[in-house]
């Protein structure tokens, strides 16, 4: 609950700065994207009410956080991912797309190593490269296993991929994580870490993430995920909401729309995907 607390102060205090996302006045586009940003706070706050109950809704993963998380899952899993970005900032005027395959295996009930790699099309106005992602490794463990769930995790990337595609950049980061049950149908999730990282500089720099989330279970197949994500040192805000429809107690087919509300982060976000537990 802290975390979602500092999460929605730190994003109310940079809309109400005297500009709209540091880039002077609203425009049509700016005020399209405000009633989205609108939209996807309100779907976070909604949830902040009742009383708790036992369940994390452990099946159902997050957009932004999906492997920062709390829930270890008990068995392998699969999830393929696709996602277009679309930036315009003090950086680039381009859209990324990616395509990438994230698998989870779990070593015990409490502890779980993943990993991701994939492939990625940048396309700036100067010029587009294709190359695959960094490789991401990483685990977490499940120290607190009761009402609230809480996880410690960390994770390097492999520089495995293009400085042209906005890859080849070696982190390294670590997190907890938690998931609370504010009711039958509502959980609310929270991550705090740091990471060391040369993703906007070839210099390393340390960056902390902030990110709340809440997971709405509206029926037996559908549910709804609302989530906000700051990355301090870069003027990252991303807000984001989606839906998880599951096809059987295995597999389900997610879609996910994030808009950026700093300029670190992406303007627009579409993702998709599907997850299948073996």
């Amino acid at each position: 609950m802290v975390v979602k607390q500092a999460v929605f102060l730190y994003i109310t205090m940079k809309m109400n700065q005297g500009h709209t996302f540091g880039k002077g006045k609203c425009t049509t586009g700016e005020n399209m994207r405000l009633k989205a940003i609108t939209a996807i706070l309100a779907a976070l706050l909604i949830s902040g009410t009742a009383h708790a109950q036992n369940e994390t809704k452990g099946d159902i993963r997050l957009f932004q956080s999906f492997f920062e998380d709390a829930h270890i899952t008990p068995d392998l899993y699969l999830d393929t991912e696709f996602a277009s970005s679309y930036y315009d900032n003090r950086i680039a005027d381009a859209w990324l797309y990616e395509l990438a395959w994230r698998m989870g295996v779990p070593l015990n009930p409490s502890t779980e190593l993943h990993g991701r790699l994939g492939l990625v099309h940048a396309d700036p106005d100067n010029g587009s490269e294709t190359s695959i992602s960094d490789l991401y490794l990483g685990g977490r463990h499940l120290f607190i296993d009761q009402e609230t769930k809480v996880s410690a995790g960390g994770f390097v990337t492999i520089p495995t991929g293009k400085e042209e595609a906005w890859q080849d950049n070696f982190d390294v980061g670590a997190y907890t994580a938690l998931r609370h049950p504010v009711s039958s149908e509502v959980v609310l999730t929270g991550t705090i870490g740091l990471i060391f990282t040369e993703k906007y500089s070839r210099d390393h720099e340390t960056t902390l993430r902030l990110a709340g989330g809440a997971i709405y279970d509206y029926s037996s197949k559908v549910s709804f995920l609302g989530e906000a994500v700051i990355e301090t040192r870069y003027d990252y805000i991303l807000l984001s909401g989606g839906i998880d429809y599951k096809f059987d107690r295995k597999s389900s087919l997610r879609c996910g729309l994030g808009v950026g509300v700093d300029d670190g982060a992406p303007d627009i976000q579409v993702l998709l995907s599907f997850f299948w537990v073996f």
